[in-house]
């Protein structure tokens, strides 16, 4: 999926969100995309889009970093 429909899909549903609700359903978003097989460097395109997407992909991105980390970890 090209990173320009991703932002154009969140444009369009976060206009009809109220404010209280944009930050959880860009965290919605961005682990939907993820679980889809879209790439993290496709969600790190997204920066600079919306400050809501913007924090939903850090906070997944270092999500994912600590659990890589903790699964390597294990190997030691």
């Amino acid at each position: 999926m090209q990173q320009d429909l991703i932002a154009d899909i969140w444009n369009v549903v976060s206009e009809h969100l109220p404010e209280a609700k944009k930050q959880d359903v860009a965290q919605e978003y961005i682990n939907t995309l993820l679980d889809y097989g879209v790439s993290e460097q496709v969600l790190e395109g997204l920066f600079g889009i919306d400050t809501y997407l913007d924090n939903a992909v850090e906070y997944v991105i270092d999500e994912e970093e600590i659990a890589d980390d903790d699964y390597d970890d294990d190997w030691d």
